[in-house]
């Protein structure tokens, strides 16, 4: 009896350990880009967008191993595709200090290739007895990337010292004429109870030049430099529409309804003929339930396609104001257009999930519930302070989706009944009555 007592008592708190599978549909498991990216990014799949179930995407939610809800928002995706981010090794060379402490200075000998690459850095003292010391200063041969510099990448010897200083760059095509691109760029490494800021690159902008000599500015202590790599500028291409292309049913007024079977962030529409060429006037309409009123989301416009000498012509997609998720859609036509049935295509492009990585991994992304929304967190304002600590470059780590898994199913998407208050009352009364049938079993054996 005493362990029936303990399991009804302790039910509630089983039910509360379930809740997470309980509540979403399904969910997919995440492989991490990296150990240490501290925010990740996921672009959204069709399959994501049809397990979805909120308007706003508020049943997208990203758990730890634990099942305990990570920090989670969605963002929308560039327009262009991801830069390149890879950095480039270049050559570098030590230079002793501009000025020692006897007042000596120094000039600069080199060698260049048929290309102007260097081969041979040599320092020289004006005076022989002047103390030849690296100060943290470097000349860095770029000449062998293409693209303009967006920055330099320093690493140095990893130390329990904190590293806080600021370097001077300057930019030259011959060798002999300096000029400055970065008056004071601040390099941190700093860590503090259990917490880790590093700041690493030397932004520039966008520089165009051969040769960059970096120096510490006056006051600063200098920094013994293992490595240094290129940062380009990004390469960016135009990210590819993705598109969804709807077959219609026709409705006794004249009008072509569709419909839509996710949440897709729809932003641009296209109208296909059934068959060959067509031409027609057209307007489009949407709604998220059958019951709600239709809402004109773009034209009447002419749309087309014809066949020439030089191949197919045909109209541009119309834009539309959104993005719009509404499960229904509808094309009115006049004219002769009013008896097609054409192939509705909805263009859009996919968003992302941009979560931060508390908690213990693995992590992963469950989507679709009636029951369950994702939390509010301020994970921009988290974004925008990462970026302002490791420079213009930082995006987040990218993290892969693997193969769904079903969780709950289609009992998420049901509207959770309110019987578990009465049930747990019926619980803790009937434990309550299994106390109080103890307690007289004892008082009888004590009185007999």
């Amino acid at each position: 009896m005493r362990r029936l007592l303990a399991l009804l008592l302790g039910w509630p708190l089983l039910v509360s350990a379930s809740d997470h599978q309980g509540d979403w549909v399904r969910e997919w498991p995440l492989t991490l880009a990296g150990e240490a990216g501290g925010a990740y990014r996921l672009t959204l799949d069709p399959a994501m967008y049809r397990s979805a179930r909120d308007a706003a995407l508020g049943d997208l939610q990203v758990f730890d191993a634990r099942g305990v809800a990570v920090p989670t928002t969605v963002m929308p995706e560039d327009a262009s595709a991801d830069p390149i981010t890879a950095t480039l090794a270049v050559p570098w060379f030590p230079l002793p200090a501009p000025e020692t402490e006897g007042g000596a200075r120094w000039e600069l000998i080199s060698e260049t290739d048929a290309q102007g690459r260097l081969r041979r850095v040599e320092t020289r003292g004006l005076e022989e007895s002047a103390p030849r010391r690296p100060d943290g200063a470097a000349l860095v041969d770029v000449g062998a990337v293409d693209e303009p510099l967006l920055a330099l990448e320093l690493a140095w010897p990893e130390s329990r010292a904190p590293v806080d200083t600021a370097y001077r760059v300057e930019a030259s095509d011959d060798l002999e004429r300096w000029r400055t691109v970065l008056e004071r760029g601040r390099l941190l490494d700093l860590t503090h109870q259990g917490h880790r800021i590093t700041r690493r690159q030397l932004m520039l902008g966008g520089v165009s030049a051969p040769y960059l000599r970096l120096r510490p500015t006056v006051g600063e202590a200098p920094l013994e430099l293992e490595e240094v790599r290129a940062v380009p500028m990004p390469v960016r291409a135009e990210r590819p529409w993705q598109w969804l292309a709807l077959d219609g049913q026709r409705q006794a007024e004249g009008s072509v309804d569709y419909r839509l079977d996710g949440r897709f962030p729809v932003v641009r529409a296209d109208v296909e003929p059934a068959s060959g060429a067509g031409v027609g006037r057209w307007t489009l309409w949407s709604r998220d339930d059958e019951g709600d009123d239709w809402r004109r989301r773009s034209g009447p416009w002419v749309g087309y396609r014809l066949d020439d000498e030089s191949g197919e012509v045909r109209s541009p997609p119309r834009e539309i104001a959104g993005p719009v998720r509404d499960r229904h859609w509808r094309l009115t036509a006049e004219g002769e257009a009013a008896g097609m049935a054409p192939t509705l295509r909805l263009g859009y492009r996919p968003e992302r999930v941009v979560f931060l990585a508390q908690g213990e991994a693995p992590f992963s992304l469950a989507a679709g519930s009636a029951r369950a929304r994702r939390a509010e967190a301020p994970v921009a304002t988290v974004l925008a302070s990462l970026r302002e600590q490791r420079g213009e470059a930082w995006r987040p780590a990218v993290a892969t989706a693997g193969a769904a898994r079903e969780l709950a199913g289609e009992r998420a998407l049901r509207p959770a009944r309110d019987w578990t208050t009465w049930l747990l009352w019926a619980v803790l009364g009937g434990g309550a009555a299994l106390v109080a049938g103890l307690a007289l079993g004892l008082l009888r054996q004590a009185r007999g």
